[in-house]
């Protein structure tokens, strides 16, 4: 009889000592002691030792008494290994959480070792049910690699046969028939084996882990060539997954590209982006830029399992393009940005770290996040897009200095990875001056050595019509701007050039009665969504704003731009004017309300957002300062502002240090790493200041000096809380703001914040807020979550775990006739993409039509049912609840139609969880998320 044991051990972090060891044997023993002699004994008549990542990890500290055993290194079994291999399709094992066993209680390694034992023999299992000819190729490829041969002894398995017959036998409709399969089984037969798994996956979001990536830094570039790489000589793989004619009719339900002057330029950059080529294209504002990047990408996803990364200069354009994707029953994409509440955020980068995600939507600043970073890394990155590509040659006036560090973080990736190949990188622009097409070619040659094709379409847009109107003082031009409106009774655009104006613009015209709303770059960002999203919905007909709204905004009805202030240059005019008649069908008019006088103040403004050699030189002086005796430091740029003597109230301070920065990096006098975090003080659990205050004291974890100092803290902590300031509130408790208010030592503040989250008096959970509209009854938030309620409810009727196509609107008189009296195929839309989003159904956009889609249920419909069921019931607990806090909220006398209320997940949790008492049932954290969500 084969004998077995199953060994995890702690590890000291500094001293790499071994602190505790923990093991089972196949009969029952246990052992669990800081003793290698007696863990010798207890492996006396075991003849196998098996463990999760213990052929890199355990065996380092404790192989030698495993050696005195008498147990051979052939006999040990890792099933870190084994595990992608065996369970490659997501939601992978239960016990599984990437490389890391999925534990509740921390340091120990007995139940550690346990769980091992467990996943050993599922994974024993597992493999013992493979098709006869998967487990031969498993053998051939994997027998001569030492962190498989131990299972396969153990198993006592042989085979023998050619592996390339076997491949091309099993998997010759999924890859590419022109690989060559002979190198890669004599080169990278074990990278070979994880690519076979996966693309073997039943669920399309599975992915490589990202351990796997780290450790076999061959899979990615197989991967590329057997899925992802079109063969010259076209076989049917490729002809069939890699034709962008197809994927254009399977995503979007278009049967054709756009041309360009009679040039297929459109089908052309597709074309390139599937063969891995790097290019720039320039099309005109709303020429299909989008679509342009999105089919590469999501048959990158589908095919390589690999992520698209799309930096993009403007929150609202990602939002528009996620949203507008989702429109089509696309689910694969989300954004990462300052929109986003807190939980919107954690699901999205949860959706890319697990693969339901194929596209990422960023800001160029958070290219500089650690999470970011990390995040990237986890994935087979396909490309880089960059769209607004321009940015690169005028980042000095208009646009972030982060677009020039998104070569280095390309580099740094492609160097981490060790990756053989570039990345390529797809730049997009509706600028065609070309100085500015030179400027991003030069950036991305010097940069990454990469050698952009160029498909530059000279189009002109023949729909929109062209105005400019003297107009001699602010109000003629009022007038003017509401007349054209008022004319016209289409959707309009109305840009000026400074917030306050947008503000105010927006007031007058709601006081003239007609329907407007503003936007611009200092918005608070709830309200900048809800605006957008008015507008984009035809609720709202009018939007007043900064040229901080409608970069990619896809409105196609737009049918009147008024420039009531000139653009900053002639390419930001062309775009704004351009968001005028998307849809090619309707004719739009834009208008240009000109003073000479706007001039004077247009030049005012350019001289004020220049920084000067002065200012460089200043900030230099502080860095070299800041650096005499370290070479690497880690400063806000308030705080580095604030040390070159820079007044707070400089507008745009933030924007002029990082812009300093920048040249200095650009001419090699310092190099700027990635961001590091800061700490926040935020989510007070105490009810007022006294209450928190008397927690302190009590406290025993605080010195009397630390209690003064932790009683100031908490005080300013609550009356930011109170003021309601009109600037950034999160500032107010970021740890450098609190340190410059209250002449403490930033390293002190962290220091107490930490203390204080330890005794429960901040807590390190989200603060989430809501608006509560006074004038809308509670009545109509039920109403809207019920009638979703009852629409989910019908439509598990209709889908179950037969694969069926689904015509949107006949299913919506279905679920009419089913007694859904509120429903829509947008609501369907919205349940079916959750659904999706959530994994509880697998559904594909059918090639017949945008209002066809195929699905079929992933989990058993009872489970379905009840998930479903205990949402809806939390969503309407929810609603209560919130209104009834916000009953509770004292306006001082004013007469409020929106009220703000501060609320989070544990509080939520905590009184749900009293309701749900009398039925012994439980929520989880999870469960207050996804309702939320």
């Amino acid at each position: 009889m084969r004998t077995i044991a199953f060994i995890d051990t702690e590890i000291a972090p500094k001293t790499k000592r071994v602190e505790d060891i923990g093991a089972i044997r196949c009969d029952g023993a246990k052992f669990h002691r800081n003793s290698g002699v007696e863990l010798t004994e207890f492996l006396k008549d075991v003849q196998y030792v098996c463990g999760h990542f213990i052929i890199q990890h355990d065996l380092m500290y404790i192989g030698n008494w495993i050696e005195k055993a008498g147990i051979s290194t052939d006999n040990i079994i890792d099933t870190l290994y084994w595990s992608p291999l065996l369970f490659p399709s997501k939601p992978y094992h239960a016990l599984l959480k990437d490389d890391k066993l999925q534990t509740e209680e921390l340091n120990n390694p007995l139940n550690d070792a346990i769980k091992a034992q467990d996943l050993f023999y599922d994974e024993v299992a597992t493999f013992n049910a493979l098709n006869k000819d998967i487990k031969r190729l498993l053998y051939l490829l994997l027998n001569h690699d030492h962190h498989f041969s131990g299972f396969f002894k153990y198993l006592n398995y042989r085979a023998e046969g050619d592996p390339a017959t076997l491949i091309l036998q099993l998997f010759s409709k999924q890859i590419c028939q022109n690989a060559d399969i002979e190198q890669f089984i004599q080169q990278t037969p074990t990278e070979l084996a994880y690519c076979l798994s996966l693309i073997s996956a039943t669920e399309q979001a599975s992915i490589t882990p990202g351990w796997v990536l780290a450790h076999f830094r061959e899979v990615e570039r197989l991967m590329f060539l057997l899925r992802q790489k079109p063969c010259i000589k076209g076989c049917n793989y490729c002809r069939q997954a890699l034709d962008a004619h197809q994927a254009l009719n399977r995503y979007f339900g278009y049967s054709s590209f756009r041309e360009y002057g009679g040039q297929p330029l459109q089908l052309n950059a597709v074309n390139a982006a599937i063969n891995s080529r790097s290019f720039i294209v320039v099309f005109p504002t709303g020429g299909g830029k989008s679509i342009t990047f999105q089919v590469p990408a999501l048959l990158a996803g589908e095919n390589a399992r690999a992520l698209t990364v799309v930096i993009s200069p403007l929150q609202s354009l990602m939002k528009d393009q996620v949203d507008n994707l989702e429109k089509n029953g696309v689910t694969k994409a989300v954004t990462i940005n300052g929109l986003l509440d807190p939980i919107a955020r954690s699901k999205a980068i949860q959706r890319v770290a697990d693969g339901s995600a194929s596209m990422l939507y960023i800001s160029p600043e958070l290219l500089r996040s650690p999470i970011i970073y990390r995040l990237l890394l986890s994935r087979k990155i396909a490309r880089f897009v960059i769209d607004e590509a321009h940015c690169f040659s005028s980042w000095g006036q208009d646009f972030r200095v982060d677009f020039l560090y998104i070569g280095e973080m390309i580099k740094l990736i492609r160097e981490y990875k060790q990756l053989p190949y570039p990345i390529p990188v797809s730049c997009f622009t509706a600028t065609a001056k070309p100085q500015v097409i030179d400027d991003i070619c030069k950036y991305f040659e010097d940069k990454l050595g990469l050698t952009l094709d160029r498909f530059t379409s000279s189009a002109a847009r023949t729909n929109l019509h062209y105005k400019v109107l003297a107009k001699g003082s602010d109000e003629e031009k009022y007038q003017a701007t509401r007349e054209l409106i008022e004319e016209q009774d289409r959707p309009a655009i109305v840009y000026v050039s400074r917030t306050r104006r947008a503000e105010k613009l927006a007031e007058r015209l709601i006081a003239d009665g007609l329907n407007a709303r503003a936007f611009h770059g200092k918005l608070d960002a709830a309200e900048k969504v809800v605006n957008q999203d008015a507008f984009l919905s035809g609720r709202v007909g009018i939007m007043v704003a900064t040229s901080a709204f409608g970069m990619g905004v896809d409105k196609k009805d737009v049918g009147i731009v008024i420039h009531h202030d000139i653009s900053d240059s002639l390419e930001n005019y062309v775009q704004e004017a351009g968001r005028a008649g998307r849809d090619e069908n309707i004719e739009a008019d834009c208008y240009v309300l000109f003073n000479e006088e706007d001039l004077n103040k247009h030049f005012i403004m350019l001289n004020q957002t220049k920084i000067s050699i002065k200012e460089i030189k200043q900030i230099w002086a502080t860095i070299k300062y800041l650096t005499n005796f370290r070479d690497k430091i880690s400063y806000s740029a308030l705080e580095i502002a604030r040390k070159a003597g820079w007044d707070d109230s400089v507008d745009n301070i933030e924007t002029r240090v990082t812009t300093a920065i920048a040249a200095l990096e650009d001419a090699g006098y310092l190099k700027r790493g990635q961001n590091q975090p800061r700490v926040f003080a935020n989510s007070i659990q105490s009810k007022n200041a006294q209450e928190a205050i008397e927690k302190i004291m009590r406290s025993e974890l605080f010195s009397e000096k630390q209690k003064e100092m932790a009683v100031r803290i908490i005080k300013k902590l609550f009356s930011s809380k109170s003021k309601r300031l009109s600037s950034d509130e999160t500032a107010e408790s970021r740890v450098d703001h609190i340190s410059d208010h209250l002449g403490i030592v930033r390293d002190d503040v962290i220091r107490i914040v930490n203390l204080l989250r330890e005794e429960h008096i901040l807590a390190d959970e989200f603060d989430l807020t809501a608006f509560i509209k006074r004038s809308e009854a509670k009545t109509s938030s039920l109403n809207l979550v019920n009638s979703f309620g009852a629409i989910e409810r019908c439509l598990l009727k209709f889908i179950d775990e037969h694969d069926r196509v689904f015509n949107l609107k006949e299913l919506n008189q279905s679920l009419e006739a089913a007694g859904c009296s509120d429903v829509s195929p947008n609501k369907i839309k919205t349940i079916v993409n959750f659904w999706a989003i959530k994994n509880w159904i697998d559904r594909t956009n059918s090639n017949r039509s945008k209002d066809h889609f195929k699905a079929k249920t992933k989990q058993a419909a009872d489970l379905t049912k009840e998930r479903s069921e205990n949402r809806h019931m939390l969503s309407v607990f929810i609603v209560e609840y919130l209104y009834k806090k916000g009953n509770t909220i004292k306006t001082n006398g004013e007469e409020k139609d929106e009220i703000l209320i501060e609320f989070s997940i544990q509080e939520l949790q905590k009184e749900y969880q009293k309701e749900l008492q009398l039925f012994s049932k439980t929520v989880t954290i999870d469960d207050i998320e996804d309702a939320l969500f």
